[in-house]
């Protein structure tokens, strides 16, 4: 059974040179996707580099899996929001095109194009070609535009037009700090600032159409594995409940729980929180299920809405672009959001984080630190849908109070100072607005854990007990799957293993796979402490969550015990191999491979 060999395209903006590479060992060291980008960025990113400086990389990842549970891909580079490691993945059909075009090790932006421009590719044809006409135009317009042109190309066929498209909205055109890559009208790279990254490339989008086909190691046995998942009681169970439901539904049961944020985190239960009823909203507005590349679930659920209050929208609800609204910014339930998310999508920003800003600023307003004037005229009150636009807008352009928000909450609160820097929740910068960690000291666990910043269930990174999430954004699968595919192949790691042989032709030890998932998840890790976090002193929630009591519906009190949440964060740093300050003794760097990392870790430790 021959190896699979793992080609990536690398494309120097600045100059137009292309190249094909040849990272097949890279891959046998790092899987791909968000290990592989870790990996980029230490090598390729100069320690301290600005995100926004050409010395920055955009790496497009995609694994040895892509394709075959869904296709996933995953966005890396320097993060211009934090600071630190940045990574986001975005679902569709964007990433089987990169394997179906020849390049199934992703694609790597490197430099900056003179001149705004898109990356058009079609198999083994890269050009560079002028964008000057999509500049400044919103994502599905730009889309539509883009594929107009593609249309309108003779050297492709008729039947030949199938272009995937990612682009940025005016947001990352005017490198608002948590601007996202959009996919398709409604998948998203939406996390960390990668859209922001791509606007500072001056590139608008990418098209790529590939029709050359996976050449797996064993597609039989590739055939057999995906079969048995789908006809298994729990892939059949799981489709049921995603394609009707989405992942919108999860909202309500939250709140109930008191692990949803309400008004900017204030409290832990309000009865607007009841408006966010999922039985309504599949009846008013649902349209149909989506899925992603060969994935039979279909978990996307797509609506429209003519009458929305502030004019017609496409959309998709998640609870990760909605969530972040919805009662913590006191809207009355789905209803408005349905307008708002893609509002925001449009306009190329992350949902779940300008959320967080524009909650901050809320609670500001309603306590008298930042006033009318201050944001331009309007008048921010809690669910006012209207007053909510007309601030994003000005975050996206940069306009007036805007253009220190579009900073993020990392910079934008000592900018702005007037002591509103207490009411900004954040973790490593990047908005804590969905989750509530006062309902679940592990869920406040999971918010600290990742060291790309407080993303709840992005995985917590180091040592050699890897998570199962950052080994299926590396591999690349998608990660809703997780829960499904332990109870159908026994394990995580046995389900890895048997498609990495099948696919690859990597028929790798258990010991091999484990250092090899330790290795990955490692080096995301090591690379944020490169780039200055230190664990012991970031890995931090803000002090509401410790000083100040919410409620429950039922009138239970939570609140976090800081020297119990200390306690459990310095035993899940030496449950990783780290030392009880999170960072990685050199004896596990060198049983990694991993050596060159220990003059930086010794560096960076001197901070504390």
């Amino acid at each position: 059974m021959a190896e699979m060999k793992f080609k990536l395209l690398e494309i120097d903006l600045t100059t137009g040179r292309k190249e094909v590479k040849d990272v097949t060992q890279d891959v046998h060291r790092f899987i791909g996707g968000r290990g592989l980008g870790a990996k980029i960025l230490w090598d390729r990113v100069p320690q301290g580099a600005d995100p926004l400086s050409p010395e920055n990389v955009l790496y497009l990842g995609i694994g040895p899996l892509t394709g075959v549970f869904g296709s996933v891909v995953n966005v890396s580079a320097k993060s211009p929001l934090t600071l630190l490691r940045g990574q986001s993945n975005m679902n569709g059909h964007f990433g089987v095109e990169m394997v179906y075009a020849g390049y199934n090790a992703g694609i790597l932006l490197t430099g900056k194009s003179p001149k705004p421009v898109y990356v058009y590719i079609k198999d083994d044809d890269v050009e560079l070609r002028d964008a000057s006409h999509l500049w400044g135009r919103l994502n599905v317009e730009a889309q539509q535009a883009l594929r107009q042109d593609l249309r309108q190309d003779t050297r492709d066929t008729l039947d030949d037009q199938n272009f995937r498209v990612i682009s940025i909205g005016p947001a990352g055109e005017n490198l608002v700090r948590n601007a996202d890559i959009a996919h398709d009208f409604y998948h998203h790279a939406a996390r960390l600032g990668m859209g922001t990254v791509m606007g500072a490339k001056n590139v608008k989008a990418v098209a790529i159409r590939g029709t050359k086909g996976p050449d797996y190691a064993d597609p039989q046995r590739v055939f057999e594995i995906m079969k048995r998942y789908y006809q298994s009681d729990e892939g059949r169970r799981y489709k049921a409940e995603e394609r009707r439901w989405g992942h919108y539904v999860s909202m309500p049961s939250r709140y109930y729980a008191t692990t949803e944020g309400i008004k900017n985190k204030q409290l832990g239960w309000d009865d607007i929180c009841d408006l966010s009823n999922p039985v309504r909203f599949e009846q008013q507005y649902k349209l149909w299920s989506d899925g992603c590349t060969l994935c039979h679930t279909g978990c996307k659920v797509p609506y429209m809405r003519r009458d929305a209050p502030l004019g017609p929208v496409v959309g998709e609800f998640r609870h990760d672009s909605a969530g972040g609204w919805n009662a913590n910014v006191m809207l009355p339930g789905y209803d408005p959001q349905t307008y708002l998310t893609p509002f925001v999508d449009n306009l190329g920003m992350d949902n779940e984080d300008v959320s967080g800003v524009v909650a901050w600023v809320m609670e500001c307003y309603d306590r008298g630190l930042i006033t009318k004037e201050d944001l331009g005229g309007i008048d921010l009150k809690w669910g006012d849908l209207k007053a909510m636009c007309q601030l994003v807008e000005k975050i996206a352009k940069r306009e007036g109070i805007g253009d220190i928000l579009a900073d993020g909450l990392k910079f934008a609160p000592a900018r702005l100072g007037k002591g509103t820097e207490k009411y900004a929740m954040h973790g490593k910068g990047v908005a804590i607005t969905s989750y509530e960690p006062r309902g679940s000291i592990q869920d406040a666990l999971g918010l600290v854990a990742p060291a790309v910043g407080a993303i709840h269930g992005a995985g917590a990174a180091g040592g050699r007990a890897a998570p199962s999430r950052v080994l299926f954004d590396s591999t690349t699968t998608c990660t809703f799957l997780l829960p499904t595919m332990d109870k159908v192949f026994g394990s995580i790691n046995t389900f890895t293993r048997e498609m990495l042989k099948a696919t690859s032709g990597w028929d790798c030890s258990v010991q091999e796979f484990d250092d090899t998932l330790a290795r990955l998840t490692l080096m995301e890790r090591i690379y944020s402490i490169r780039e200055g976090h230190v664990p012991s002193r970031d890995d931090v929630l803000p002090d509401r969550f410790f000083e100040e009591t919410i409620y429950s519906k039922y009138g239970d009190p939570k609140i976090l015990d800081r020297a119990k949440f200390l306690d459990l964060r310095e035993k899940f740093y030496l449950s990783l191999g780290l030392d009880k300050d999170g960072f990685p003794p050199p004896a596990l760097l060198t049983s990694l491979g991993l050596d060159f990392a220990i003059p930086a870790m010794e560096q960076a430790r001197q901070a504390l």
